[in-house]
């Protein structure tokens, strides 16, 4: 059955006040998953927590309820609202409805906001003929629950969200078709919430019971239990119980409202998480008698010249440290120190400033050493040419200026011999040319006795012996290879007409 939300919200406010949940704004968490001696999950079972003594909520005077109940869902964890275990047997009506014939699959859960419980036991309904479908509020209801909702299908485990009811005695009544809704919850998302004994004035402690669905008691139950925490506590009891031995130990944990403000101390460390710490007089730092405020921009910190954020220092004042503590700036003024100019370094590219980086790097052509003490060494990279005496060096020089290859060219030289037949002359009575090409191989002293030169660097010096019949001069043409060059010789004038092969004689001389 829907109502409109105004008069559903009503309707919760109501159930709210009668049950007396209204304490649950100053109450802690406790969570967690309980087991068996056997390691299996305790499930449906009721958390009963019944509070040692009447008390109120400090700072707001509710009365904190003497008895809580929270349960366990079917893995153990533990939940604010139990899981509904059956139907209340549902009645049908024919005629006031227009519900379709057929057959449906119910399930219900209770909610309390936006908490709820799993689903119940799937129950199946035949409608033999257009009607209503009316689903009776459960006879063990929840006192903590606000309603239950009532989830309808055509199908097994097809059931979708059809409404919801308020109040531990109202009815659901299906009298139309259904429409298309959410599914059931996969879990059970209520919170167990209960008032922390830190809270509560007078401070004690809770009687903790645990009994199962069919109302058992569970072996070593009840337990004394005490939870603190704050209003925002939470407490895990999978991590192991709270146990409480009935006695109140002095100091008591830190109250809002401790009584006539004594002293209270903690005995570990204090986690703010992300407050703030206001309305502190005095902070007492490795002491116990206080005497520095927290705020340091308005404080005596900032004053004395301490850490200054966007506070005022004394004009013309320095913060000095003496070897064991910053000195008061008051008794050092910057006129003690005004003849000391303060410097620093800027890189510049033909006077250029250049960007300052965090680190400067060196080219390749530089080499740096760490040197003893706090210094670095800095020097020219080697090149890698053994440092000597060149004479008529061959040398090799990069675009630095560097060394980078040298050769000792201080030898005149070497010279090699050879000799061979030129071409023949056939009539003395004319002057005859011959051009050739001289290839060096391996032979004997007629032929080149070298197979190659090592380069180009070398120049033939060759006569032609005329054998007293002709002159003739001898020179070269092209270009000088490492394995030969190429000749031309010419007659210059014959004396006999006697055909003959003259011999050339050459020298090579080559660095």
């Amino acid at each position: 059955m829907n109502m409109p939300s105004v008069l559903r919200g009503l309707m919760r406010a109501l159930v709210l006040a009668m049950t007396g949940t209204a304490w649950i704004a100053y109450a802690g968490t406790v969570t967690g998953r309980l087991q068996g001696p056997s390691g299996l999950p305790v499930t449906n079972a009721t958390l009963s927590f019944d509070l040692a003594q009447a008390g109120l909520i400090a700072g707001s005077g509710a009365v904190v309820p003497l008895t809580v109940n929270c349960y366990t869902s079917v893995d153990g964890s533990v939940t604010g609202l139990p899981d509904p275990l059956e139907i209340s047997a549902p009645a049908i009506g024919y005629g006031s409805g227009t519900l379709p014939g057929g057959t449906y699959y119910v399930e219900i859960t209770y909610y309390e906001g936006s908490q709820e419980t799993l689903p119940s036991p799937e129950q199946q309904i035949q409608l033999t003929g257009p009607g209503t479908l009316t689903i009776p509020a459960p006879s063990d209801f929840p006192p903590n629950a606000v309603g239950i909702k009532v989830y309808i299908g055509n199908t097994p485990g097809g059931e979708e969200l059809q409404g919801e009811t308020i109040g531990s005695a109202q009815p659901f009544r299906q009298a139309a078709g259904l429409a298309e809704g959410a599914a059931p919850p996969a879990g059970n998302t209520s919170v167990c919430s209960i008032a922390f004994n830190d809270t509560i004035i007078p401070y004690s402690g809770y009687n903790v019971s645990l009994t199962s669905a069919n109302g058992s008691a569970y072996p070593g139950w009840p337990q004394a239990w005490q939870f603190n925490g704050g209003t925002n506590g939470t407490v895990n009891i999978s991590q192991g119980a709270p146990l409480w031995n009935g006695t109140i130990i002095y100091p008591q944990p830190i109250l809002t409202q401790p009584l006539n403000h004594g002293p209270q101390s903690i005995g570990g460390s204090l986690n703010m998480s992300g407050y703030n710490l206001t309305g502190v007089a005095a902070l007492g730092v490795g002491s116990s008698t206080p005497s520095w405020p927290v705020d340091v921009e308005n404080g005596e910190i900032n004053a004395s010249g301490g850490y200054l954020y966007d506070g005022a220092a004394p004009l013309n004042h320095l913060l000095v440290g003496n070897g064991n503590a910053y000195v008061d700036s008051a008794t050092i003024p910057a006129s003690a120190i005004s003849g000391l100019i303060l410097k620093y370094q800027t890189l510049q590219s033909e006077g250029v400033a250049e960007p300052q980086e965090p680190a400067e790097n060196f080219a390749s052509t530089f080499a740096l050493t760490d040197a003893t003490g706090a210094s670095t060494n800095i020097d020219l990279a080697p090149s890698g040419v053994v440092a000597g005496v060149y004479t008529n060096a061959k040398v090799t020089v990069n675009a630095k200026g560097q060394v980078t290859a040298a050769a000792d060219g201080s030898n005149t030289g070497t010279d090699d011999y050879f000799t061979f037949t030129g071409c023949t002359i056939t009539n003395g009575s004319n002057l005859d040319n011959c051009a050739g090409t001289v290839t060096f191989t391996s032979g004997g002293n007629t032929t080149p006795s070298f197979a190659a030169m090592p380069d180009t660097t070398y120049y033939p010096f060759c006569t032609v012996n005329t054998g007293n019949s002709y002159t003739a001069a001898f020179s070269l043409t092209g270009t000088l290879t490492i394995t030969g060059f190429s000749y031309y010789w010419t007659e210059i004038e014959a004396n006999s007409a006697t055909s003959s092969a003259p011999t050339i004689y050459c020298h090579l001389h080559h660095n």
